[in-house]
């Protein structure tokens, strides 16, 4: 796993098609590359793919030296970077993406000699690549059917290309088996030139590939490296022909036109946000986009260890449900269907809704997983809710409300302490035991949506049930966890060892109390809340933001240097209160602060536009991976939240109502059929304490 911070550097781009995904950082090196089929999703890079310059015969890698300027991509996931050597008189500019089709990764390198002489360069790609698991058994060998260099082990296989004026070919070509993992390797070799070529390698193997250029003064040329990949040999020998066969010009063209599409799908304007929030919001929605693999999942944040292994990306039902339901919520409904339709294939394979899934749907054992399993029901019966109340998709959610979401919802009603009348879990962080205000918060919002889609599909007596049970928990949150001696909320009753204790510590979790449809944002004891959090959780050294609790050590290690009483804010944990400021405001000045909030995320963002999940509580410096899915995510919610309210307090100059107000006026009046309306017939429904009975075999 390589973290933002290695070797000084931070991700700047996230690049894919679905099936493959990629970072790069502002040298042109790949730092991950995510395969998602053959299955489990592995980073086959086991060190960052990097590009080399020999000058005189004498070769650097980059970016030493030289001085760089990431460009403007646009609304397409095409990186593209320049660097510029000024002790060499060069300038190369490189532009990455992998192509919309086909599983390839392209890299094209544009060099420029702004010498007054004639100058000999040769141009290098070096790739460690880990295709299988276990002990090494990799071959790294001269591919002479195509000409290229060929990777290959087990169920994958990677062929490396290159174009030049002169053909489709690798000239110069060094594979390198290595003694041990850490050993030097072919590109320490063509460093120093200490060993003569071969074309054949296997167990640890690397190699390095590359072409000569000769360069006229003020000349430039043009070296197209792409890397395919495939379940084996032939596979990636297709990609890569197809990719040569409809040429380079035309990838980038349907490539670029793929995405340009996508995006004008999501774009809204934002009024008077700066042009940089809205550059950093088009870049969340296509880096959510490129976390979905193409059976649905919302797989863990490139660069990120998702399990113990540190290298498969697994999908975390908690936090993709906010990833699909912001997607949803932005106007990518096939991508929220995608995932919905993932989830349900996931739940009926495994006999249950695991909270913790890899990318073909298959469970993945976890400590705890009973209790782990409360905030994943909840949270996805939450975004199916909001799904299908944006959508009214019933023939796509009908099935899955008896297969997946009605047993979600008993599971959670069923699972309610009988004594405190809350879940007992794991907190939001998965860190600590108990009756947890958040994750009650999370469950109450979680039954509430099960009870209306209950009512919409004729479960009557489940829908008062589970309002009931929703209910009862607001009303033992008030109850148990109201602090009166600070008015505010406590984040949980810990267990002790005859009773339940209150934990008085701030967390930023609590600011989850009014964003599920829980309470609402306007309660007091919310906002005291809110209050209290933020006063306490702020960090006011210079990087500004919310930290997670008060004495949270995450975020740092051993080589970052901060103070011990600072905690590391989060780029998430802000978009919280940006949300809870956003509903509060009654006026267009009281969106200031949302504004602020918004314009402070986005500055932060590295590279294109890419969200960190860690900041350094002084410098404000990305100290974990980038990009964070979840970050990316909580983004979306408060942009979206931040134009949804200024459209609503934004009044005519002429009759002073809201906007929204006078262009429904202009519509003309629909009459809806007679009947009751679906609150008057949930509030008609009588009690019944055998509500769920009919749904118990749906588990």
């Amino acid at each position: 796993m390589y973290l933002g911070r290695e070797a000084g550097v931070a991700r700047s781009s996230i690049i894919g098609n679905g099936s493959l995904t990629a970072t790069g950082d502002r040298s042109g090196a790949l730092r991950e590359l995510y395969v998602s089929s053959p299955p489990p999703e592995t980073q086959i890079l086991r060190r960052p793919a990097r590009i080399g310059l020999a000058v005189d015969g004498i070769l650097r890698w980059l970016p030493l030296g030289c001085v760089e300027q990431p460009g403007d991509p646009g609304p397409s996931p095409i990186d593209d970077v320049s660097l510029i050597a000024p002790d060499l008189d060069l300038e190369l500019w490189i532009e990455t993406y992998v192509d919309i089709h086909l599983p390839v990764v392209v890299r094209r390198v544009q060099i420029t000699n702004r010498s007054s002489v004639q100058r000999s360069l040769t141009l290098y790609f070096h790739h460690d690549l880990r295709l299988a698991g276990g002990q090494p058994h990799e071959r790294a060998r001269r591919d002479e059917q195509s000409g290229g260099l060929l990777h290959a082990s087990g169920r994958r296989a990677a062929l490396f290309q290159l174009e030049t004026h002169e053909g489709v070919g690798v000239p110069l070509s060094r594979v390198v088996a290595r003694g041990a993992e850490e050993a030097a390797g072919a590109d320490a070799e063509a460093a120093d030139g200490s060993a003569h070529p071969r074309a054949d390698a296997t167990g640890w193997v690397d190699s390095v590939g590359g072409a000569p250029i000769m360069l006229d003064a003020g000349s430039s040329a043009m070296v197209t490296a792409s890397l395919s990949i495939g379940a084996d040999v032939e596979e990636a020998r297709a990609a890569s022909a197809g990719l040569h066969a409809s040429g380079i010009s035309a990838s980038l063209a349907r490539t670029r036109a793929h995405w340009t599409l996508w995006s004008s799908q999501g774009a809204r304007g934002f009024g008077d946000l700066p042009e940089d929030v809205g550059a950093v919001y088009a870049q969340s929605l296509l880096a959510l986009r490129h976390h979905q693999t193409p059976d649905g999942a919302f797989v863990s944040s490139a660069g990120a260890a998702a399990a113990a292994s540190g290298e498969e990306r697994y999908c975390r039902i908690a936090d993709a449900a906010i990833a699909a339901d912001a997607l949803g919520r932005a106007g990518y409904h096939g991508e929220a269907r995608r995932y919905f339709a993932f989830v349900d294939r996931a739940a009926m394979a495994n006999g249950r809704l695991a909270p913790l899934v890899d990318s073909t749907g298959a469970a993945i054992a976890i400590a705890g997983e009973e209790e782990s399993s409360v905030l994943a029901d909840a949270l996805h019966l939450w975004a199916a809710a909001r799904h299908f109340e944006r959508d009214r998709d019933v023939e796509f959610l009908s099935p899955q409300w008896r297969r997946t979401l009605a047993p979600a919802a008993v599971r959670l009603h069923r699972g309610l302490d009988p004594v405190l009348g809350l879940p007992v879990a794991t907190d939001w962080w998965g860190e600590r035991r108990g009756a947890c205000a958040p994750i009650a918060g999370a469950v109450r919002g979680g039954l509430r949506a099960a009870a209306r889609l209950a009512a919409m599909f004729g479960e009557a007596p489940a829908a008062r049930a589970w309002t009931l049970a929703a209910d009862r928990i607001a009303h033992e949150v008030g109850r148990r966890l109201w602090d009166s001696g600070s008015e505010r909320f406590a984040r949980r009753l810990s267990p002790s060892a005859d009773a339940w204790a209150l934990d008085p510590a701030a967390d930023a979790s609590l600011l989850l109390l009014g964003l599920l449809d829980d309470f609402e944002p306007e309660d007091p004891r919310v906002r005291a809340t809110v209050a209290f959090v933020k006063r306490r959780l702020w960090t006011h050294a210079g990087a500004g933001g919310l930290a997670r609790y008060e004495g949270d050590v995450a975020g740092r290690d051993g080589s970052i240097e901060a103070p011990a009483d600072l905690g590391f804010p989060q780029i998430t944990t802000t978009m919280w209160l940006a949300l809870h400021d956003a509903r509060a405001a009654r006026r267009l000045e009281d969106l200031e602060p949302v504004r602020t909030m918004l314009f402070w995320a986005a500055a932060r963002a590295e590279g294109a536009g890419l969200l960190p999940g860690w900041l350094h509580p002084v410098r404000g410096k990305t100290t974990g991976s980038a990009p964070s899915m979840t970050a990316h995510a909580w983004f979306v919610q408060a942009a979206l939240e931040y134009a949804e309210r200024e459209r609503l307090l934004t009044r005519c100059d002429r009759c002073g109502e809201p906007a929204p107000v006078r262009r429904e006026r202009r519509q003309p009046a629909v009459f809806a059929a007679p009947g009751a309306s679906l609150p008057g017939a949930v509030a008609d429904l009588k009690r019944d304490r055998g509500a769920e009975e009919s749904l118990v075999d749906a588990e």
